[in-house]
């Protein structure tokens, strides 16, 4: 098998034949051997890259095939042996082990149930790619700069650069560049214009700064925005843990770390990608084929990026999450959230004690010094009435497990109110107590939050759909800690208390 193995690496595609390995062009793209390759000295010379450039190349797309094998369940150490055999043999992606011989996934190592498992994705990823590719019209940076309406002039930016100008009101005075620009052209990110000013692009008073630097009332603040890539929607395979299922809407149990849409900073590895790969499956199976058409989740907002939503969690909360599946599904659930007729409650760990019910009423807006965090705003300074009503469920005086209903979905809001009433959420890096975070470190690790129960009307049946999600370890292990209760006993100790306490919220809501 060894020399079998080297003559592979030796000779390129057109030297194999001697050796009985006819290759297939169209999949199989071997690079060339020492026998054919150019000289390093043959493609400078001729514009080609340099042999440093090409083992680049080399490298990363091996690394890409590796992490494509380890997402279909292949161990890290097994992945990238496979990557670097296989990339001989000139496969470039998993997708394309369907039309390798098997002689050759013999020689690999790709066998049994392994080579079963890897082919079937094969096999349906190469049916995605015959059909229409999930796309946007354009990433949001493309959007933004469609909508700029700049009057062509003598000074016109580059081809692909326009440009955007501003003078700095009294609500941006004394806030970093790339604060006041995120909060100027949303939806685009700090850290976007953050890669903007390290490239030049932005100019306070005619010269060009850092995205460091602060603006002033009067300032005049421009940027050139640069499009970034299309941005191609992708169905990826990442583990869901779904709560509740039909053929209008589904409910995710959402794990945290996990970012809900793709955005600026997040084009990938998001809720909505594992939505797709979830759709494509099931379509393609009961099908048989692959599906022919974009159809595979609604988006009604038009954008392209967030097809399927209905509503957003923060990347580091936990719990249900509910997407739509259909066109008219999303459109329901989307009235529902914006009409209040949707009953959520959350699980929180906050630091103190809040008493046994607490009301926090206040509006809350963007935090006019800090533009990637909200606060306790009045609505003449732009804040957005909220309500969240906070039960405690348990205590030991200094920490709390409680129980969060909120009447309106405002962003950060429950991290927001809980500040203001004094009792922060542990692990909260941007709203809570550092002190106790560092004390409490090992074992709340992110925002203790999770969704934990939601009540809604079916968006086609009208039946009231009740779904719960299972504490996660982190949450579990507080309650526990606070209540006594044994861990296996806390879902049901929790669904107690929150039915006891809640009933009467229950009373006369209108779904």
């Amino acid at each position: 098998m060894r020399a079998f193995r080297l003559v592979a690496v030796l000779f390129c595609a057109a030297c194999s034949p001697v050796f009985g390995l006819p290759l297939r062009a169209s999949v199989l793209r071997a690079p060339s051997c020492r026998c054919c390759a150019p000289s390093t000295g043959e493609l400078t010379a001729s514009g080609g890259r340099s042999r440093r450039s090409l083992l680049r190349e080399q490298r990363r797309v091996v690394r890409e095939l590796s992490d494509e094998l380890a997402q279909l369940e292949v161990r890290g150490p097994q992945a990238v042996e496979f990557a670097e055999e296989l990339f001989t043999y000139g496969v470039r992606s998993a997708a394309d082990l369907s039309a390798v011989p098997s002689r050759v996934l013999d020689a690999v190592g790709i066998v049994g149930q392994e080579r079963t498992r890897l082919l079937a994705f094969s096999r349906l990823a190469a049916m995605e790619r015959a059909a229409p590719v999930l796309r946007s019209a354009s990433s949001a940076v493309d959007a933004a700069v469609a909508s700029s309406g700049i009057a062509d002039d003598d000074d016109e930016p580059a081809e692909g650069v326009r440009q955007e100008s501003f003078i700095i009101e009294q609500v941006q005075d004394g806030v970093r560049v790339d604060a006041a620009l995120s909060a100027l052209l949303p939806p685009l990110s700090r850290t976007y214009f953050g890669s903007i000013a390290v490239d030049g692009l932005v100019q306070l008073n005619g010269e060009t700064v850092k995205k460091s630097a602060r603006v002033a009332v009067g300032d005049q603040l421009s940027v050139r925005l640069r499009p970034e890539r299309e941005l191609t929607l992708v169905a990826e395979a990442i583990p869901l843990s779904p709560l509740y299922e039909d053929a209008d809407c589904i409910v995710i149990d959402k794990q945290p770390g996990l970012v809900v849409h793709p955005a600026p900073g997040h084009w990938n590895g998001t809720l909505v990608n594992g939505l797709l790969f979830r759709m494509r499956v099931q379509q393609a199976a009961a099908a048989g084929v692959a599906p022919t058409t974009t159809d595979l989740l609604p988006d009604v907002s038009g954008t392209g990026l967030r097809p399927g939503i209905v509503h957003r969690l923060d990347k580091q909360t936990s719990g249900a999450l509910v997407a739509a599946k259909t066109a008219r599904a999303q459109r329901a659930l989307l009235a529902a959230f914006a009409e209040r007729r949707v009953w959520k409650v959350y699980l929180a760990v906050c630091v103190g004690d809040p008493g046994a019910r607490s009301a926090v009423d206040v509006a809350v807006g963007r935090d006019p010094t800090d533009r990637l965090r909200m606060a306790v705003r009045s609505e003449e300074e732009g804040g957005r009435s909220a309500l969240s009503v906070v039960h405690r469920l348990a205590t030991d005086g200094r920490i709390s497990l409680v129980a969060v209903l909120i009447r309106t979905g405002r962003t950060h809001q429950i991290r927001v109110h809980l500040e203001h009433l004094g009792h922060p959420l542990l692990g909260d890096e941007v709203y809570g107590d550092q002190n106790w975070n560092r004390l409490e470190i090992k074992a709340a690790s992110r925002p203790l939050l999770h969704a934990r129960a939601l009540r809604f009307a079916h968006p086609v049946t009208g039946q009231v759909v009740h779904v719960v999600a299972p504490c996660p370890a982190d949450i579990r292990a507080y309650a526990t800690r606070l209540s006594g209760v044994a861990p296996g006993e806390v879902d049901a100790w929790v669904t107690e208390r929150i039915d006891t306490l809640l009933a009467p919220t229950l009373v006369g809501f209108k779904y």
